[in-house]
């Protein structure tokens, strides 16, 4: 059995070390409300976890809980950067954690989500959902 705080340890466990290295000068921020956008260059990734639902699992009288989630990736890119870069950096993402199942947390198949310009910064989400047993 797994709970949100094991959970969300496991996933950003995996996916920390793999993007630091891959991509070492990009800075990843995990579950801020705002990040100095003087102090990170012109490409950053920002990481939150949402814990959507739970569902009762079993009709005995010790039931377990289906859990679900969403793992938020969202890529920020200053305008006119071009959308090449972003691209292969969401689709490292996409292919990293794409089916994986990491220390009782199965994700699920990434989908893109909304993608924005504001204050000359675009951002591209990537969605990737993941459930657990409690």
């Amino acid at each position: 059995m797994t709970t949100e705080v094991q959970a969300r340890d496991a996933i950003i466990g995996f996916l920390h070390p793999a993007w630091t290295t891959a991509y070492p000068a990009v800075k990843i921020f995990y579950e801020t409300a705002s990040v100095d956008l003087d102090a990170v260059g012109s490409t950053f990734l920002r990481v939150r976890i949402d814990f959507v639902s739970s569902t009762r699992q079993g009709i005995d009288l010790s039931p377990i809980t289906g859990s679900y989630g969403e793992l938020l990736l969202q890529m920020f890119m200053k305008d006119g950067s071009g959308t090449r870069e972003p691209l292969v950096r969401i689709n490292f993402l996409r292919e990293l954690l794409k089916y994986k199942i990491i220390s009782g947390v199965t994700l699920d198949c990434p989908k893109p989500g909304r993608k924005q310009s504001r204050s000359g910064w675009t951002s591209s989400d990537l969605i990737v959902p993941f459930q657990f047993w409690q």
